[in-house]
């Protein structure tokens, strides 16, 4: 017999509550964060509501008797900036990305670590401190050079132009429009300009000024955004000497760069690992600090609770008993716990299907109460997109980008969810007998749609009934496990909105086929009754249970309300129905856009301009088409379908994780 909480594609989970002697505490919590599967609760909100269980034990009666003067845990959080400043100064040095590693030494406290760390810093400190000052070094001396460029063939001694005690120099560059600006200001600028050179950057200038006029040949400098060069002041001589001399120097320099990045290279072959779990250690530390956060202690007992996945019980509890041998665990059923506390959910779908976790957390993590709709979801899209875009080749080209793009980590999910639908709609191409919108070359497995219109649209339509159908049936079933009878027997979405639908599609047929197929009479009493029993919903289910009818918004309220839902209601069933015969308008869209296309090619009169006219078009199609149409499905999934049995109000299993950037990610 299947046990509440038990449901298709939701992993089973387990609550658990921890007790053990508050010397064991670190351990135990540290053994907590390497386990990485425990969704975390807080222990002083779960004794305090009555969540946290013990059984009355023997063994127990210590822990539980010392359970009246637990409070908050207060942690002692040290700062591990410090620390933490260090290694990323290692990694940068280093040129290596920090990865945590789960595989530590237990034993290993902090202190070992920390003296480790300081004392690989002392080793790569100064050979890191001299490249950087080595590099520092070049970068001045190439600007240097760069300086000097200009000046080469000018028989001046660089020297003297700083001793000069009369007058002031610039060497810079302007802009081609700032030179034009200031050729235009020569009579207004009290200075000698002269035109040394040309660059990437520009022109270069010479430019002497009196002392006493400095300010304003500065201010008018300012204004042509002229880009100042210094000159090098341990440097004396003629400019080609001063160039040759440094050129010199920068050979010299970059030969210690060489050999300092070779002894950076080694220092990371024989550290990286080293500096990696000195990392995992500093940051467990911190890890466990934050997890304390969450933990009750008494006198003589701390108290720890969260949730597992019912397969992980046997295993995390052997790992906590290997730690502490003292440690109480005691893990309870979904249905042991109080109704109010909310299980946290986690999904457990085929590799075929589980990239669609993400278009059903889009909307709403699935509570854990209900049916987890990533199966339906993911089934369903497949054929609502294949359909509304359908092509051999068109689909193939989605196929090969999601392939591409799914080797990317953080693009690997939507890589999956393009490669899936690539394949679907490979698969309705071939229905279709349509390559990159040419219809010509393939045989219609099944039918060409613009040939057959009227098949298309009235088969869209079928196919959202019987979606919308199996979509009353998962409402009824969410409904009913969670024993809201009103809903699922008596609400719009319940057994009698089922029932109310069927007799409105029975009568819609009849005027569409203008054939009986049922008294017409019968259908509307039917419906009228139906939708009294929808309206009478909260009396009838007391009657059913035989308890008195509790209006919480008051009884007028809310029969009017119940009034315009009646309202509501039918019209919702109505238009999400035709909202499916959108599958069938896009599908001929899809064949209409690429004519156009094709259109548009035969009318140039030019095989080569008629080939790029269709490429463009069949990028055009894939990246706006293809984008409208997924946008499209999305709306019908969510809307017209998720609207009648998903709530989506369900808390995400979290697992507490070494890695924060790992858990913030899920």
């Amino acid at each position: 017999m299947k046990k509440e909480g038990e449901y298709v594609a939701v992993e089973k989970m387990q609550m658990m509550n921890l007790v053990a002697p508050l010397d064991d505490m670190h351990d135990l919590l540290q053994e907590i964060v390497l386990i990485e599967r425990i969704h975390i609760k807080n222990a002083v909100k779960e004794i305090q509501d009555s969540n946290f269980t013990l059984a009355v034990l023997e063994e127990h009666l210590d822990s539980i008797a010392d359970m009246g003067t637990i409070v908050k845990y207060k942690a002692n959080k040290s700062s591990y900036k410090t620390y933490q400043d260090k290694l990323s100064y290692l990694a940068n040095a280093l040129d290596m990305i920090l990865e945590p590693k789960t595989d530590l030494d237990r034993k290993r406290d902090i202190e070992d670590a920390v003296a480790e760390l300081d004392s690989i810093t002392r080793k790569v400190a100064p050979i890191q401190d001299k490249l950087t000052e080595r590099e520092e070094t070049l970068h001045r001396y190439e600007d240097f050079l760069e300086s000097i460029e200009y000046l080469k063939d000018i028989n001046i001694d660089v020297s003297a132009l700083s001793r000069m005690k009369h007058f002031n120099y610039h060497i810079g560059t302007l802009t081609k429009d700032k030179r034009l600006k200031l050729r235009n200001n020569y009579e207004n600028i009290s200075a000698i300009v002269l035109h040394i050179g040309s660059s990437v950057d520009g022109e270069a200038y010479l430019i002497f000024s009196p002392a006493q006029l400095e300010y304003e040949a500065e201010r008018i400098l300012k204004s042509l955004n002229f880009k100042e060069i210094p000159l090098p002041a341990e440097f004396e001589g003629v400019p080609s000497e001063i160039y040759q001399k440094i050129q010199d120097v920068i050979m010299d320099v970059k030969l210690d760069i060489e050999d300092l990045k070779s002894q950076i290279i080694q220092l990371k072959k024989d550290y990286e690992d080293r500096v990696d779990r000195i990392y995992s250690r500093v940051l467990l530390e911190e890890r466990i600090e934050n997890l304390k956060d969450h933990a009750a202690i008494s006198e003589h007992f701390f108290y720890f609770s969260g949730w597992i996945p019912e397969v992980e019980t046997e295993k995390i509890k052997q790992k906590l008993e290997e730690v502490c041998s003292r440690v109480i665990v005691v893990f309870s059923e979904v249905d042991e716990v109080p109704k109010r506390v909310v299980p946290p959910t986690k999904l457990k779908n085929s590799w075929i299907l589980k990239p669609f976790e993400l278009l059903v957390n889009l909307y709403g993590v699935p509570n854990y109460k209900e049916l987890d709709p990533t199966i339906f979801l993911g089934l369903t899209y497949l054929i609502l997109f294949g359909a509304m875009f359908g092509d051999v080749g068109q689909g193939a080209i989605l196929f090969l980008a999601g392939w591409m793009i799914r080797k990317k980590e953080s693009l690997k999910t939507p890589g999956e969810i393009m490669l899936r639908i690539g394949l679907s709609s490979v698969f309705f191409g071939f229905m279709y007998g349509s390559v990159f919108g040419f219809e010509e070359y393939l045989p219609a497995l099944l039918v060409h749609p613009i040939e057959n219109i009227d098949f298309v649209l009235y088969s869209s339509i079928v196919f959202g009934v019987v979606l919308l159908l199996i979509s009353f049936g998962i409402s009824i079933s969410n409904l009913l496990k969670i024993k809201d009878y009103e809903q699922g027997v008596f609400g719009r979405n319940g057994i009698v909105g089922l029932l109310f639908y069927i007799v409105l599609l029975v009568g819609v047929l009849e005027l569409a086929l203008s054939r009986d197929i049922a008294p017409i009479s019968i259908l509307i009493i039917v419906g009228i009754v139906l939708l009294a029993m929808m309206l009478f919903k909260k009396p009838l289910t007391a009657l059913l249970f035989r308890q008195p009818a509790v209006y919480h918004e008051g009884k007028k309220e809310y029969y009017i309300e119940g009034g315009f839902d009646l309202v509501e209601t039918l019209l919702s069933l109505l238009s999400n129905t035709i909202s499916f015969i959108r599958v069938g308008a896009f599908a001929l869209n899809h064949v209409g856009l690429f004519l156009a296309f094709t259109t548009m090619a035969n009318l140039s009169n030019n095989r080569a301009i008629g080939a790029a006219i269709l490429i463009a078009g069949n990028i055009i199609i894939i990246g706006l088409e293809g984008l409208i149409v997924f946008i499209q499905g999305l709306r019908l999934e969510y809307y017209e379908l998720f609207s009648k049995y998903y709530t989506g109000d369900g808390i995400a299993y979290s697992p507490f994780k070494l890695n924060l950037e790992t858990e913030e990610r899920k």
